[in-house]
Parts: C-alpha cells; structure tokens; sequence
C-alpha cells in the first residue's frame, strides 16, 4: 500500500525521535542515571518492536533523583542538536516535566500554549507514592488543582478568540506566576521520597489507571528492542501495560487525535520564531 504525506511525515519524525532516544541512552548510560521507556514507547518496543505505527512521541522516566541529576546537566552532556527545555529556560514552559527536543525542528503543540520548540521526548520523574488511600487522594487533589493554575497561567489567550474566554485567561494570565506554578507542583510530587516508598507515581498519568503502581513493577531497568535499539525498559512489562491499558496487545479502534498543529522538520524553530515577530 502506497503511504500517504501524512505517513511520511510521522515515519520521519519518529527518525528524529530516535535519535533524541539514542542520544539520551547514551547519555544516561555514561553518567550512571536509570531510565525506562513508558506507556506508549513502552507499549511500541512490546506489540511493535519499535514505534506504534501512529504515534507522534515518545515518553521515558527517571527515578526522582537520577531525573534531578539529568535536568541539572543534560544541556552540558547532550550532542548537538539537541536540548533539554523546562521552566528554567522558558517561564510559559507548560508542563510539569521537561523534554529533550530536536532545536533544528519546530514543533507547535496542539493545544493552546504560547510555547513553541522542537520536535521532542517527555522526560518524566519518577517519585515515590503512599498506598494510604486518603493521603493519594489528598495528594492528587493538591497537584491537579495546582496543575490546573500552570495551565491557565501558560495558554495563550489570543487563542481562544474573544470575549469571556479572553478575558478569563487573560486575567489568569497576570495574577498567576508560572514560576510559582512549577515550584509548587515539583514540591508536590516529592511529597513521598522515591528510595523510601514501596509505591511509585508517574504523575502525568490518572493514578487508578496505571499513574500509581508497586515499584516492583518498574524494578531494575531491562534491555528492549525497539526500532533495532536497545533501550531500558520496565523489568515487568506485562504487569505494567495491563495496569496502563488493559488489553494492550488489542489495536485501537480510532486513532488518537496527532499532539501537534505544526511541525517543519527542515526549520530550526528559532528561526521560526524570528520571522514570527517580523510580521505584522
């Protein structure tokens, strides 16, 4: 079957994807940091051996103090042309973790964030959870209230058009700090130290499906084919796609909606930026 533009164009990134994934296992590897591929990479590497035909991005995660040391240094160790981007470089930065992104690319999200950047790999923290049901429960009520501030300290009102919606997030906009936003959110998730808790949260995830599991299941980090590379991959994938997804060898039935509305492959999105500004 002849492959579309649309086809190409994600096999073609998911080729810079790995590159940014092969560079963080190098690095990773040298500095003696623990990662694994998760959800859906880890997903990919198990029914696919490599990258779910469809899928726009790739998502890893780092036990909370081997991430702190990574965010700390990755733009010394990464090569060329590769960065990481968190709050530190860009206050309207919009998410709770960072990512490692092709800077030769642009990458504009689909949602409504004033954050353009490059082609990219979530880069998550790992951090240790209570199996107290009240406290998650308490803790989770804390961080997506929080977590709901970042957003609508970061989206960028002209998108939503005008009226009630502008002026709502334009008022969100000028009386709640980004920065403080991020501090308090990373407060949050190192609520339950890593070493010391049987449980572990990845917090980007809803913690009764598949957020919050027995750190067991993660275990020590194991080598995984995908795309005929090896990464690190959880010690029982099994026990973790099904706590993610169920069935997951089970094909979707509709494909997820894509996760960006412009990509140039070929444009350095500083350059985007630039000729942003010049026009009128």
């Amino acid at each position: 079957m002849e492959q579309t533009d649309e086809q190409n164009l994600i096999k073609e990134m998911q080729g810079r994807i790995l590159g940014i994934l092969t560079a963080l296992d190098k690095v990773c590897k040298e500095h003696h940091l623990r990662y694994y591929l998760i959800a859906g990479t880890m997903l990919g590497a198990v029914r696919h051996k490599g990258f779910i035909p469809w899928d726009d991005d790739a998502d890893i995660a780092l036990p909370r103090k081997d991430y702190d040391e990574l965010v700390k240094h990755a733009n010394e160790w990464l090569p060329e042309p590769f960065e990481m981007v968190s709050e530190a470089q860009n206050p309207y930065y919009p998410y709770q973790f960072v990512r490692v992104q092709d800077k030769s690319t642009t990458y504009i999200l689909r949602r409504n964030f004033d954050f353009v950047g490059g082609v990219p790999v979530d880069v998550f923290p790992l951090d240790g959870m209570t199996d107290n049901r009240f406290l998650l429960r308490w803790h989770y009520m804390k961080y997506n209230v929080v977590k709901k501030m970042l957003y609508f300290s970061t989206v960028d009102p002209l998108k939503h058009g005008h009226g009630y919606h502008f002026l709502f997030y334009s008022f969100c906009r000028s009386v709640i700090s980004p920065v403080w936003a991020h501090k308090l959110l990373n407060n949050i998730q190192k609520e339950f130290d890593y070493d010391e808790s049987a449980w572990v949260a990845d917090h980007d995830n809803n913690p009764y499906k598949g957020g919050v599991m027995p750190k067991v299941i993660y275990g020590k980090s194991v080598p995984v084919l995908f795309e005929e590379c090896l990464f690190q991959g959880v010690q029982q994938p099994d026990e973790y796609l099904k706590r993610m997804y169920g069935d997951y060898m089970k094909l979707p039935d509709t494909l997820p909606l894509r996760n960006f509305r412009y990509m140039d492959l070929n444009q350095p999105y500083a350059t985007y930026l630039s000729q942003k500004r010049n026009i009128p």
